[in-house]
């Protein structure tokens, strides 16, 4: 049986937590907290948006890990989606990986003076039970590819 390892940066609301909990439901995860990688077939990298860009400890370990012979994805949420957050280490994956691909859903965002406002309006309520679902969905095609 394959096993999968997720690396991953979840603050403030949680909400990539809760996304990583719920494909946890579908499929065996282990949250990876050593540097031993040697037991996990795929390895996933999971973050929410912070300044417009994956966690820079995340980008670390995606940087200085050695993925060779093995299956990589990104989750990831955000409170707006207004570009490809996960482009830098897509392209780093890509080299190092045999890349599967991303999932990324809207999260609730509180940054900054948004906070005044009570987040994101269009990111409220996120994760939301579809966003759950799909997330479960992309795990389980992932391992089944």
């Amino acid at each position: 049986m394959s096993k999968i390892g997720i690396i991953f940066v979840s603050v403030h609301h949680e909400n990539t937590l809760k996304v990583l909990q719920a494909m946890k439901d579908e499929v065996e995860l282990n949250y990876v907290k050593s540097a031993d990688l040697s037991q996990y077939d795929y390895l996933g990298f999971a973050s929410g948006v912070y300044y417009n860009k994956l966690s820079n400890a995340l980008m670390k370990q995606i940087m200085n890990l050695d993925l060779s012979n093995k299956k990589t994805f990104i989750v990831y949420t955000c409170g707006s989606h207004y570009k490809k957050y996960e482009a830098e280490a897509e392209e780093i994956l890509k080299t190092k990986s045999t890349y599967l691909g991303t999932y990324y859903c809207r999260g609730y965002d509180t940054f900054g003076p948004l906070k005044l406002i009570g987040g994101i309006a269009i990111a409220r309520k996120h994760p939301t039970i579809k966003d759950i679902r799909l997330a479960q969905a992309f795990i389980t095609d992932i391992i089944l590819r």
